[in-house]
């Protein structure tokens, strides 16, 4: 199962295709779940305090891009895309039509995609739901930092874990892989990709961090993070440097470098999980 992303790492990346699970979701988002169905509380499915910024939110009418549900297109024709998430496609008829809905849009950054995408959070009526937890609660989604503050993202990672341990929707198929099997995770080049495994050593250049996994860096799998990027780390909290012998969960891009490997770019694709006690 490929799952895909809005890096423009991913070549893969098709701008449609369509699923029977994504017109489930279609008409939750646009019709309301049933009342049994329907998160007890504005809290379970609203956007926190936390995830808005000082840009203005926006109302519009807009519809599901065909294949992408978290890809809206206006009335006017612009398209917003809902930011830190790597989507699952969605395979119903291409032409499938969604309808039109009430959105309230806030921006994350002022540059479109290479798409023309602008980013951000996408809220829906009724009831203000926020969609990026609609979609990562449903399994439609994973949780792919970038642009939001780290606890706005942490509501979404609980979501994801979560939908993890139900193995709900794309978590049938998909799984945390271990960072010591390098020969697996090279199967996985081009796709995002959560890896679980303990810091083996830590190097460190004038412009790169090294995480290692193991003891042959021109085979084993690495995470890196970019010198310049290290104070932002530290201002969420972590020192990367003080990562050696840590156990943690990370996600990202797979890529070639030597051997495979991840670029960290956001405090929230790390997870320690020596200090929450998640081994999954």
């Amino acid at each position: 199962m490929v799952t895909r992303t809005d890096s423009a790492m991913a070549t893969w990346l098709a701008p449609h295709g369509a699923g029977g699970v994504f017109c489930v979701l279609m008409l939750a988002v646009l019709a309301g779940l049933p009342a049994s169905a329907r998160p007890a509380a504005a809290g379970e499915s609203g956007i926190p305090e936390t995830c808005l910024n000082a840009a203005q939110a926006e109302r519009l009418q807009a519809r599901a891009e065909p294949g992408e549900p978290h890809v809206w297109r206006t009335a006017t024709g612009g398209l917003l895309r809902q930011a830190e998430l790597v989507s699952l496609p969605a395979d119903s008829p291409a032409d499938a039509d969604t309808g039109v809905a009430d959105v309230r849009f806030v921006a994350l950054g002022e540059e479109a995609d290479r798409w023309e995408r602008r980013p951000g959070h996408v809220m829906l009526s009724p009831g203000d739901r926020w969609l990026a937890r609609e979609l990562v609660r449903q399994g439609q989604a994973i949780v792919a930092p970038r642009l939001a503050a780290a606890d706005c993202l942490a509501h979404l990672l609980k979501e994801e874990t979560r939908a993890r341990q139900r193995k709900a929707g794309l978590w049938a198929q998909e799984r945390v892989w271990s960072a010591h099997d390098p020969d697996a995770l090279s199967e996985r080049t081009g796709r995002y990709t959560l890896v679980v495994g303990r810091v083996i050593s830590v190097g460190e250049t004038r412009s790169m961090v090294y995480l290692n996994f193991g003891g042959r860096w021109s085979r084993d799998f690495t995470a890196t993070i970019s010198a310049e990027r290290k104070a932002a780390f530290a201002d969420a909290g972590l020192d990367v440097t003080s990562l050696d012998g840590a156990a943690i969960r990370l996600r990202g891009m797979v890529r070639q470098a030597g051997g495979p490997s991840i670029e960290l770019v956001h405090p929230a694709q790390i997870e320690r999980l020596d200090r929450n006690g998640d081994q999954r």
